[in-house]
């Protein structure tokens, strides 16, 4: 336990012994037929304090030889394993403040059968390498402050056979022949990064030029195994659009110097966003053109546009701890759901993380990692799509372009830097001049969807929040207000003359809620307003009705009338949503009902009710 909290809350150990890493050299030598590799890291080192040991992540490495060098001496250093996933070192003479380096020569292992860390595999007789560092996995290819919290520098080298090919996050800078049939191949230094963004690959692929992309024309690569070039015609024509979009979004170019996309032939992740070098699941970037769908290059696409949004949210911009880890997954899927799906398809993954949202199973977005068991959880689906599902409630409720100039702010204020949940908030308040901290922390940081109880009466609407403060916005026939809500109870003045025929309770279905009200409401809404409600006010109108059955609040006389207008209408989404609420009412429609309900679920939805239904 001492050395996970030295890993996952560096500042408990860092503030004691003030050691940072600056820079980092790596120099590996690597036969991808051979099950082991051997390497040398050198670490720039910040040491801020008097410090008389050393720690770093290693996990199956084996330590050869290590020496620091500091005040002029260079001193050989015995590391021995100080945990499962740490080595340490007692020095001879304490050191600091001031800087140090550290080089530490050693072994790791080349697995075939592991999908992390730097692994091997056979295709068609050849041997290839690739990496996958993320989250926690650059320690088993090198020793290293295995930790968000640190970015620095790389300056990366690898010996190779000469037949092969090397890539890695940076351009080759040199390659030059060695003996034995080796080749020395010479990357320029990165950008700072996190160790679980630094990645390289080996092996005899084909590499395919696919132009040039992004304001700074930078080069695009699909990089893959041999034999397989002819099957990356959808995976070129699809980036320089997507980044364009990014770059006019964000109001930044591509912040790499590169681009390649890495065909993996078995990894982790369906694909990892490594800057400059992001890798992807075979058959996600790659299909032969005779046998390609369009729904295949469709699901390609909105994957190659959450891994080039991380290039900006997680790369240029890291989580300072794995507690924010949604600023950048929840990010990258909020930002893949605004440019390639559309507002239906972001209303869908609220809709189905909400439901998990209210089962046993939720957790909440912001969680600490404190062990290797806990951090198996660390990409969970509330990461990616609830934190999603807030951003565009904020987005809703801020508007787009006031939300767009803090997310721009964010971005250059925490460039190639790290970045916490208060940070964002801190972003948007200069810009927008609203405090969305209370929200974000009050959504994020638990579990479960809150409740929003609302009576009408005439142009008056009282909300009562189960929490708050939470931006809630109305939609009726005559206009839209948003309010936020407060401990007790938010009166909201719909304006315009007389009574609204309808009030809708999730204006644009952004809105992370549920919103209980009475079923004259709902009924009001269904017969005169549904079809003035956009597709995702629709959605969440059904799940809300959903929730409404399922407590209780709406009677089963009431629901199949409602569930009736429901389903005529055009989306899938909706549609399927009400016919979940539908043959849930199996469940409790009464014995002398049953024969009607039979009946009605037939004419209604044109299937038959549940197999448990007796």
């Amino acid at each position: 336990m001492r050395a996970w909290l030295w890993l996952l809350c560096p500042a408990l150990v860092f503030a004691a012994g003030g050691v940072r890493p600056t820079r980092y050299e790596l120099d590996l030598r690597i036969v991808p037929k051979l099950a082991t590799f051997a390497g040398t890291v050198r670490i720039d080192l910040s040491i801020q304090q008097h410090t008389e040991s050393l720690q770093l992540n290693a996990r199956d490495l084996t330590v050869r030889a290590a020496h620091l060098e500091a005040g002029g001496s260079r001193t050989p250093l015995q590391f021995s394993a100080a945990g499962e996933e740490t080595i340490g070192a007692r020095l001879p003479t304490a050191i600091g403040p001031g800087t140090a380096r550290l080089e530490i020569e050693y072994s790791a292992p080349l697995s075939a059968k592991d999908n992390v860390g730097a692994f091997r595999r056979n295709v068609n007789g050849d041997w290839y390498v690739f990496t996958t560092f993320t989250a926690i996995e650059a320690r088993r290819a090198f020793p290293c402050f295995d930790d968000p919290a640190f970015k620095t520098p790389w300056k990366i080298t690898l010996h190779i056979e000469r037949r092969q090919v090397a890539a890695s996050n940076t351009p080759m800078v040199s390659e030059m022949d060695e003996p034995d049939g080796m080749k020395r191949v010479e990357f320029t230094p990165t950008q700072p990064l996190p160790s679980e963004l630094v990645a390289f690959a080996i092996g005899p692929f084909d590499v395919v030029d696919a132009g040039v992309a992004g304001q700074r024309r930078v080069p695009v690569r699909i990089l893959v195994p041999h034999g397989l070039s002819k099957a990356t015609a959808a995976a070129r024509d699809a980036t320089a659009a997507i980044l364009a979009r990014l770059e006019e979004y964000t109001g930044m170019p591509y912040p790499w110097e590169k681009l390649d996309h890495l065909a993996l032939v078995e990894g982790a992740y369906g694909a990892t966003e490594n800057p400059g070098l992001i890798t992807y699941q075979q058959q996600i970037l790659l299909a032969d053109a005779e046998r390609d769908t369009a729904d295949r290059r469709r699901a390609m696409r909105e994957t190659m546009t959450h891994e080039l949004a991380h290039q900006w949210f997680g790369n240029l911009v890291t989580q300072a701890s794995w507690t924010d880890v949604w600023l950048s997954e929840s990010f990258a899927t909020w930002m893949e759901l605004k440019m390639s799906a559309g507002d239906t398809a972001a209303a869908a993954r609220r809709s189905n993380i909400m439901s998990l949202d209210g089962s046993d199973k939720s957790r909440p977005v912001r969680r600490e990692m404190h062990s290797r068991a806990e951090m198996q959880d660390v990409y969970s689906p509330f990461v990616y799509n609830k934190g999603a599902s807030v951003l565009a409630m904020i987005e809703d409720w801020l508007g787009p372009a006031a939300f767009q100039r803090g997310v721009r702010r964010y971005l250059r204020e925490h460039a190639f830097g790290n970045a916490t949940v208060d940070d964002l908030a801190q972003a948007l308040r200069a810009e927008t001049g609203r405090d969305v901290g209370p929200m974000l922390h009050g959504i994020l940081d638990r579990a479960g969807v809150p409740v929003v109880t609302a009576r009408t009466d005439c142009a008056r609407v009282i909300l009562q929040s189960s929490q708050a403060p939470l931006p809630v916005c109305l939609h009726w026939d005559g206009g839209r207000k948003c309010v936020v809500t407060g401990t007790g109870s938010t009166e909201v003045k719909l304006d315009g003359q007389g009574c609204p025929a309808w009030v809708s309770m999730n204006a644009s279905g952004m809105g992370y809620y549920r919103s209980r009200v009475a079923v004259k409401n709902l009924d009001a809404i269904l017969k005169s307003g549904y079809w003035q409600l956009t597709a995702p006010e629709r959605l969440a109108l059904v799940d809300d009705m959903g929730a409404m059955v399922t407590n209780g609040q709406i009677p089963i006389k009431a629901a199949v009338p409602l569930l009736t207008i429901v389903a005529r209408d055009l989306e899938p989404a909706i549609v399927l949503a009400a016919l979940r609420i539908a043959t849930g009412l199996a469940l409790v429609v009464p014995a002398d009902q049953r024969q009607d309900y039979v009946q009605w679920l037939g004419l209604t939805f044109g299937v038959r009710p549940p197999s448990f239904f007796p």
